[in-house]
Order: C-alpha cells, then sequence, then structure tokens
C-alpha cells in the first residue's frame, strides 16, 4: 500500500472517535443471559477505562471463578485499555468462534469488539475479516457495514467501502456518520458532487459537528487540486 493511500485511510478512520464505548455498545442483557454476568462484565470495562489493571485482575479472578465468555472478554477489553490492544484483539477474535461464546446476538458483539480493537491499530485486514463473518451472521447490520467499511477504507477500497456504506444508508438515511465517510469515500475516486451532496445533508443533520466541516473543507480542495488532499 502506497504511503498515499496509508495516510487517506488513516484520516478515514480518525472521522469515528474510537473509545472504550464502543465496547459499551450492546452489553444489554441478551436471552439466556444471567443479568449479573453482563452488569458485571459492563463494571469491569467502566473499571478498565481508569484502572486497566485492576480491572484484568478482576477478570482473572472471574474467571477463576468460573466466569466464562464473559469474564474472557474483561480480560481481553482490560489488555486493550492497558495498551495491549493487538493482544485484547486476538483473545476477542479467538473467543468469537469459541463453542461457548454465547447466541447468536452476543458472538456478534464479541466480534465486533474485535474488528474495532483491529481498527485501533489500524489492522484493517485482520479487522475486515471479522466483520465479513459477523455480516454473514446478521447480514445488513448497519454498524456493522460501517465499521467494515473503516476497515476497507484502511486497506484503500473505497468503492468497496463506499458500498457499504450505500447499504447502511438504504436502512438508516439519516445517519450522519455514514453519510460523512461516504463523502469521504466519493471525494477519495473524484466523485466531488455525489460527495458535496452527502456532506450537505450531513451538514443538515449534524451543522455543529466538526468532522464534517472538516470533510466539506477537503471536499473543496480537491476541487482544487483535482485529487484528494493529504
Amino acid at each position: 500500500m502506497s504511503s498515499s493511500v496509508t495516510l487517506r485511510s488513516a484520516l478515514f478512520t480518525t472521522l469515528i472517535p474510537i473509545t472504550l464505548s464502543v465496547f459499551l455498545l450492546g452489553t444489554s442483557v441478551q436471552a439466556g443471559t444471567d443479568p449479573r454476568d453482563a452488569a458485571r462484565l459492563q463494571a469491569c470495562m467502566t473499571k478498565a477505562e481508569t484502572k486497566p489493571e485492576e480491572a484484568l485482575e478482576d477478570g482473572f479472578v472471574w474467571r477463576s471463578q468460573g466466569g466464562g465468555t464473559f469474564a474472557e472478554q474483561c480480560i481481553a477489553i482490560a489488555r486493550i485499555e492497558a495498551g495491549d490492544i493487538g493482544g485484547g484483539a486476538e483473545r476477542l477474535t479467538a473467543l468469537a468462534s469459541a463453542p461457548d461464546a454465547g447466541d447468536l446476538d452476543q458472538r456478534v458483539l464479541i466480534m465486533a469488539r474485535a474488528a474495532n480493537a483491529w481498527l485501533m491499530i489500524e489492522e484493517f485486514q485482520p479487522a475486515q475479516k471479522v466483520l465479513d463473518a459477523a455480516l454473514k451472521l446478521k447480514p445488513g447490520e448497519p454498524d456493522l457495514l460501517i465499521d467494515r467499511a473503516r476497515a476497507k477504507a484502511g486497506q484503500g477500497l473505497w468503492a468497496e467501502a463506499q458500498a457499504d456504506l450505500t447499504a447502511c444508508l438504504s436502512t438508516r438515511p439519516l445517519d450522519v456518520l455514514a453519510l460523512r465517510l461516504r463523502a469521504e469515500t466519493l471525494l477519495q475516486q473524484k466523485s466531488y458532487e455525489a460527495a458535496e451532496l452527502d456532506i450537505a445533508q450531513a451538514l443538515r443533520l449534524a451543522p455543529k459537528d466538526v468532522d464534517n466541516w472538516l470533510v466539506r473543507g477537503r471536499i473543496q480542495e480537491a476541487r482544487r487540486l483535482g485529487r484528494a488532499p493529504d
């Protein structure tokens, strides 16, 4: 991959803040799940934000008590927050295919967490591989499509990223994030008019979002340069 593609792809992925909030999504109790386990996992993730080493120790204790998949997720996310993002991503990726990973929703959630961890360290190919698997289980899931678009854009696969974002917008037409990211994919392909339409819609929906203004400025600069700005 050329350095210019790497720079542009990195900018694309920065248009989404990646924090622990990514991992807090979807922690609502699923059918057949002990609500105490879900609550304990959420408490672990919250602690990991500020005290990852303590959260990691809690995870090991929980695992020794038979905490199973929930304890393993606690350990993985604590490792991510402690700085071992690759190690945490590998653990989550393996956990998603474990026999005791839970029902379909739980398995997909683990896959989404794994993918976001890979994206945090710009490991785009393993992120896409996990998301491909997740989308086979939940075809058309908008949030998964957005994440896979990020993974594809990270590899310079702009047309494929655009296709995923278009699929997302077919079910969530007012999704500001998807509109902004699709504008960037269109910009990269020199489809400036279509990019301007998307970012104009994003700005109508979220006029105070600075990332929308950033992309609008990039489109204007691309028109001047005749190419995507670095």
